[in-house]
Formats: C-alpha cells, structure tokens, sequence
C-alpha cells in the first residue's frame, strides 16, 4: 500500500471541501468568478482563520498550564485550604494550611512524606534535619528525602547546627546528634524565651537558670565562656563574638582571643570595621584586627545662622480712606547671617562646635547647638538646660 504523507492528506481534503461548497452554492446560482464567491470565499477565509487561531490560542493555553504546572509543582499546593509554600531542599517543600496542619510534599515523586506540621525550622550550615511541629511535640525530618529522622516526641527543640541540636524534655536543656543521640547532658534547666540554644563556629550561648546571664559552652559540654555577661552573640558571618557586660562591650576572635577588650562604649560591626561610640560621644573605628584607624569621625557639619539687631520693615503701596496712596508696613524681621563657627554632629546626635578651617572648638557635649550672634552660641546640655558658649568653646556667665 502506498504511503500517503501528512501534507498531501491535508491538499486532498482541502480540494474536497472546496468543491463541496461549491457544488452547494452552485444551487443558488454561485459562480466561481462572480462578485459573490469573492465575498463567500473572503467570508470562508476569515472564519478559518479565526477558527484554526482559537484552536491554537487553546492548545498553546492547555500546554503552557500543564507545563506550568509540572514546573512549579513543588510550589503549588494540593489542597485548598493551602495559602502558602516554602523551599526545604532540592524536591522538597512546605505546604502550609489555613488550620496549621500543613505538610511536607516531594515535587520528584509527587508523595506527601510527612502530614500535620504547623511549621519548620531549617538547619543551618551544612547540616540537613529540619525541626518541625506537629502543634504538640518536635521532631527533624531529612531536608533530602522529607522523611522523619527523629520522631516528634520533644517539648522544645531548636535547629541543627555543627552537627548538634538542643531539645528541651523534662523541663532540662540536652544536645543531640542527627541519630537522636544524646551528647552533651549537663541537667541544664530550659530557661522560657531562651532565644534558642544553637552552635555557632563550635560554641554555644547558654543562661544562668534566671536567665539574666550568659556564657559559652563548646562541642563538649565545657564551658569556655563563664556564665556572666549580660549578652553574648556571633557577628553576622561567624568570625567573631560580641559580649555584654553592664555599660561594657567588646570582641572575640572565633577561638574567643579579645580582639577589643571589655570597654564602656557602644559597639557595632559593620562589613570590615568595628564602630564604637565613647562615652564622650566620640565616634571611632578599628579594623577587625582592633587596630584604631581613626578615634574622631563626624556624621555631619552645618553652618549656622542667627538673626542681625536691625530690623528690616517691607512695605507696600496702598490707599487709605481719603483715597491718598500711603506706604504700609506688611512685615518687620530680623535680616539671617552666618555665625563664624560651625556645628558637628557625632555620636548619638550629639554636637559640638567647628571653626571653618574644620579645628574642634568642643566636644561633642551638647545635644543641639544654635547661634545667636556672630560668635556666640546657645547649646542644649540635657533636658533642656541650656548653656551660652563663646567662639572659645567657654561658657559665658
């Protein structure tokens, strides 16, 4: 039998409708080459037209929502009630529920490994047990699979990091491996609204069983760091430890050698630079090693303006009753000029006072500096006491 190919089925059927049509509107008088068949045809033409391209509008529609679908399958969730989903790792995801009753879903398999779960909690580093809640107890699922690893049978648990987690049963703080085993059990009563007991390059915050302080533990359960500081926290990329003690701060390398010891100050790290606000409101900063780069930096400089003794009067021309045109005053103000000193703002907003060639006249002692002559100056010392001072940085009496 000959083969017959998909483009010549298409030509012959077409040839078929063709005449088909013709032979019908041959019965109301059609010809081929008359006024009418020009409109039939254009009329024909059209609708196929319309007709194949809301086929295709369709078909490209019914694809695209399937492939859609099969893409972000992971991100969609199976029931209706379903109004958010999360990332966990690679196939695995989230779903979340209006009632809390959410659970873990394989985008590879299309299999809900784990039901009822009111949330999450993802490991860090390259740990891969994510905490969960059933709304009762705790447990970890694997991030790869979705599937418990431990059951949920804690009352508290915090996430996975350097390997341990910590799980509160029976009212005591222990550290478990990622088998459920127990590794580190110091009987450490669970302190309420602990921000989370988890490791951090190898150490661990821990609280006195009042919680108003805190020291380190290490992998081992042995404290390095003495419970008695009233903070102590990891700087954003791990490398260094900043601690609290009273009006006091400093820092730690990550094996807790002091990089800035206990000082009375305010102290932030920000990318490569540490910033510190003395109690004298001056700003300085060090680099990571703790050596000072500069011990007196400004946030901003203004000039500052006071109002002249003389009076300037502006007038403008207008009739009075008797219909004569008579000048009246419609404002009277002080003229502005610019005092010859400056005022700086430093740490905390405080100010202080600056000659033009850019020389500190004062510290900066005062929380708002105002000039009321060419070189004089009313400055805020606290609760609204004010002071006069001099262009000397001397307070006039």
């Amino acid at each position: 039998m000959k083969k017959i190919s998909v483009s010549l089925f298409i030509a012959v059927m077409w040839k078929g409708i063709c005449q088909a049509l013709g032979w019908f509107f041959g019965l109301f008088g059609y010809k081929h080459d008359g006024k009418f068949a020009k409109i039939v045809w254009g009329m024909f033409a059209t609708s196929a037209a319309v007709v194949m391209s809301i086929i295709a509008l369709v078909l490209v529609c019914a694809l695209g929502e399937e492939g859609y679908k099969r893409y972000f399958r992971g991100h969609q969730c199976e029931y209706a009630n379903c109004y958010h989903s999360e990332y966990v790792a690679r196939n695995i995801y989230f779903h979340n529920t209006e009632d809390g009753k959410g659970y873990i879903f394989n985008k590879l398999t299309g299999e809900i490994t784990l039901r009822y779960v009111y949330w999450i909690a993802k490991p860090l580093g390259n740990d891969s047990l994510v905490c969960f809640s059933t709304g009762k107890k705790r447990g970890y699922f694997s991030k790869n699979t979705g599937k418990v690893v431990i059951e949920p049978k804690y009352d508290h648990a915090w996430v996975f990091s350097d390997g341990l987690a910590s799980v509160e049963e029976g009212g005591y703080v222990k550290f478990i491996d990622s088998t459920g085993k127990t590794m580190i059990d110091q009987k450490m009563p669970y302190v309420l609204n602990m921000e989370g007991y988890v490791f951090h390059s190898g150490y661990c915050v821990v609280d006195t069983e009042d919680g108003e302080l805190c020291g380190l533990i290490d992998k081992t359960g042995k404290t390095v760091l003495a419970k008695e500081y009233n903070s102590i926290s990891p700087t954003n990329d791990l490398e260094m430890w900043r601690i609290t003690k009273g009006n006091e701060n400093g820092l730690l390398d990550k094996d807790l050698k002091p990089i800035i010891p206990l000082t009375e100050c305010t102290l932030w790290v920000c990318d490569n630079i540490v910033d510190m606000i003395m109690p004298d409101h001056t700003i300085r900063k060090l680099d990571r090693k703790g050596n000072l780069i500069n011990d007196f930096y400004v946030e901003s400089v203004r000039t500052l303006e006071y109002s002249k003794d003389e009076v300037i009067h502006r007038t403008e021309k207008t009739t009075d009753d008797d219909g004569n045109v008579v000048d009246t005053t419609i404002e009277a103000y002080h003229p502005q000029a610019t005092a010859r000193m400056r005022a700086y703002v430093a740490g905390d907003g405080y100010e202080g006072l600056m000659n033009a060639d850019g020389h500190v006249i004062t510290m900066p002692l005062y929380k708002e500096i105002s000039a009321i002559g060419y070189d004089l100056y009313l400055c805020e010392v606290s609760n609204g006491d004010k002071v006069i001072v001099n262009g000397k940085g001397e307070i006039v009496k």
